[in-house]
């Protein structure tokens, strides 16, 4: 071998490492997100995405990505622990950083997924210059079932573990006004945050002012598995005395393992207020006053009649927005009965009677739901009523508050004449013929 031939040998061999370092200091990355489920898809149930970021270098750095608005669902980092995997592609070794994703369906149907931009930084190796990436991952399609037996619109919980505690306090039924009763129920689930365990309803109820509490939620995670706590508080405080029922509340979930839609019911409450001593001394007074009154019949028909003379100069009228507000509450319920909406349907009752306490006299004002059936001798509009309250803690879920409506109309009308015939018969004759 001659003097040139060992050279080029010698020189070559020293260069060939070079050549393999500098196509190691190529860096290669991408992401891909895929979902981890791979049975049926239920609305209101967790489904991990996993996000890869990955690269045939040596670390990641300056990771970030915003998660999109997805519509009809929640996409959520529920926790910030990852997951290093490596993974051998075309006999190159790469690094994976890998970002669980928490998604909850709400509505059943087709979901999309938009993408989600990623960018981050690696390098080949300690001490190596960092290299930038940017990234969109692709968007994805899926298909989410209504559990059977649940009604479109509702806000769905699926789980596999369902628990629900529930508490009235005071545990004896109060009796007097300025009472107050509070309802606790805590709600301990699996798979799903407690930002997504429904509020309790608040059932407005005259003569029954309710407080709501802010709830306390809180989510806990054991090594990924995920399991949400949410306890919700509402009191409600007597304001007058009368018959009330606090109607139970329905919870209902669905458990994907065993394909079954589960219900637990918090029962309501009845209460039976009298009249606390004060308002019976005021009571008193008042019927000690009237039967005195008895001895002086001239005196009283004198007052009458000046009563409905200064009752016609100067009667206070209902304004325009009283009137405005009792059609608006009215326009509200008749919504709720024709979308069959249980809930929304009980508590705007209670605020269209809420609506006459500034147009009405306590005559011509019902103050409860019962007192409203009770007052018009409407047997019709009792029937509905109490289908309305079976509905609320009903499983079936097939209430239709078409009924409801019209009994409801007639109600209003019958209302509306009573007050026109009791503001005639209030009327005394400025100038009675002789």
């Amino acid at each position: 071998m001659n003097k040139h031939l060992r050279t080029f040998i010698l020189l070559t061999g020293l260069l060939l490492p070079l050549s393999l370092l500098a196509q190691d200091n190529e860096v290669r990355a991408g992401v891909s997100i895929r979902v981890e489920q791979d049975q049926d898809i239920w609305a209101g149930q967790q489904v991990t995405l996993d996000l890869d970021l990955k690269t045939t270098g040596f670390s990641f750095s300056n990771s970030h990505f915003n998660l999109p608005e997805v519509d009809g669902a929640f996409l959520m980092q529920t926790d910030t622990t990852t997951v290093k995997l490596t993974e051998k592609i075309d006999g190159q070794d790469w690094q994976i950083v890998r970002y669980p994703l928490a998604l909850y369906p709400q509505k059943a149907g087709q979901l999309e997924i938009p993408s989600i931009n990623v960018r981050f930084t690696t390098s080949a190796g300690f001490g190596s210059e960092e290299k930038a990436f940017e990234f969109q991952t692709d968007p994805i399609e899926l298909t989410v079932k209504l559990p059977p037996g649940a009604k479109p619109g509702d806000l769905v919980v699926t789980t596999t573990s369902f628990e629900l505690e529930y508490d009235w306090q005071p545990a004896t039924a109060i009796t007097k006004t300025g009472d107050a009763v509070t309802l606790t129920v805590s709600r301990r689930a699996v798979d799903i945050s407690a930002m997504l365990l429904p509020p309790l309803p608040v059932f407005r109820i005259e003569g029954l002012a309710s407080y709501p509490q802010t709830p306390e939620i809180n989510d806990k995670t054991d090594r990924g598995d995920l399991t949400g706590v949410r306890i919700d508080s509402i009191t409600w405080v007597v304001e007058k005395p009368g018959t009330y029922e606090i109607p139970g509340i329905r919870f209902q979930w669905w458990d994907p393992d065993n394909r079954e839609l589960k219900q637990q019911i918090v029962p309501g409450l009845s209460l039976d207020i009298l009249p606390s001593e004060k308002e019976s001394v005021v009571g008193t007074v008042k019927n000690d006053e009237q039967s005195s009154g008895n001895s002086w019949p001239v005196l009283f028909l004198f007052l009458t009649g000046l009563a409905g003379i200064l009752w016609l100069r100067f009667g206070r009228q209902p304004t325009v927005q009283q009137i405005n507000d009792e059609k608006s509450a009215f326009a509200e319920l008749q919504k709720a009965c024709k979308n069959n909406q249980v809930s929304q349907a009980h508590s705007a009752i209670h605020n269209w009677i809420a609506s006459w306490a500034s147009t009405s006299s306590s005559q011509t004002r019902p103050a409860t739901l019962t007192e409203l059936a009770r007052m018009l001798n409407d047997d019709y509009l009792a029937t509905e009523l109490r289908r309305l309250q079976e509905a609320l803690v009903s499983s079936e879920g097939d209430w239709r508050g078409d009924g409801l409506s019209g009994a409801l109309q007639s109600a209003r009308r019958k209302i509306h004449q009573r007050k026109t015939d009791q503001s005639k018969n209030s009327l005394v004759p400025l100038n009675p013929s002789k």
